[in-house]
């Protein structure tokens, strides 16, 4: 190491959240925690590829993000069929030339006591928040090894590390969120490729309203434990989705960056 390795050069700040020019895929971003990334990307001159099966929701953002003065387009995609993620990270490389970052937002839950748990509830759950975000992880993760450069974001929670009731198949789809990020981080990071995860709290968000329908055990056990009596907003997220997807955060790997407002040093 010489001693310019340890200078702060003229300017060097000036362009380490810079995201203009990038391509980002941004899955579940018809509504909720992706619809708030995908915009603020926009914001920043990121071309968002808004990705999702409710196509109508993510024309919806889409339209906003263009209006606004930013780049999108949609994309109808099952982030858990292995066939359409391979073509559409194809595709995307094709006509744009190259994938420079991936969120994986797209989940569900479902709320009932472990006993009773559904099968095919928690085959859902498992499949879109665990497979749903291994399988995009790969399709577009070969893009990115392939041009030696990459950022992955992953959607974890506070309960990846903590538990909660009436939430056990979420819990073990978030649980392996955090550990395939770890994984792929181990496995990528000296092939250019960083991945990391954002761990919100209990958020205003439509998965949130709608797990409420049903019942309000697990956010009445969650907010009772909250330090401020308030859910996160969407939009709180997109700081964090631009420091890790940005030159910012270049030794950050493999790490799950809590946005939870304090629930886990509580």
């Amino acid at each position: 190491m010489t001693d310019d390795d340890t200078l702060v050069p003229t300017g060097y700040v000036d362009n380490l959240f810079d995201l203009a020019g990038r391509v980002a895929i941004v899955t579940g971003a018809a509504s909720g925690l992706g619809a708030a990334i995908a915009t603020g990307f926009g914001q920043l001159g990121v071309h968002v590829i808004l990705a999702d099966i409710d196509t109508a929701g993510a024309q919806r953002v889409c339209r906003t993000i263009n209006a606004s003065g930013g780049t999108g387009e949609t994309l109808a995609l099952n982030v858990t069929d292995k066939k359409q993620c391979d073509s559409a990270a194809k595709e995307i490389r094709h006509q744009l030339g190259h994938i420079d970052i991936l969120v994986n937002s797209a989940g569900s839950a479902h709320r009932s006591p472990a006993e009773d748990f559904p099968e095919a509830q928690f085959d859902r759950i498992i499949e879109l928040n665990l497979k749903g975000t291994y399988i995009p992880c790969q399709s577009f993760g070969t893009v990115m090894l392939e041009q030696g450069r990459g950022n992955i974001i992953n959607m974890g929670s506070i309960g990846s590390y903590v538990a909660y009731p009436w939430a056990s198949a979420y819990l073990a789809s978030k649980g392996g969120v955090l550990q395939l990020t770890r994984a792929l981080a181990l496995e990528w990071r000296d092939r250019g490729v960083r991945v990391n995860a954002i761990g919100p709290t209990l958020m205003e968000s439509p998965l949130t309203t709608n797990a409420r329908h049903s019942t309000s055990v697990t956010s009445d056990f969650i907010e009772q434990r909250m330090i401020r009596p308030r859910l996160g907003l969407p939009r709180e997220l997109i700081g964090a989705a631009v420091f890790l997807a940005s030159d910012a955060s270049q030794l950050v790997t493999g790490h799950m960056l809590m946005c939870d407002d304090g629930y886990l040093s509580a």
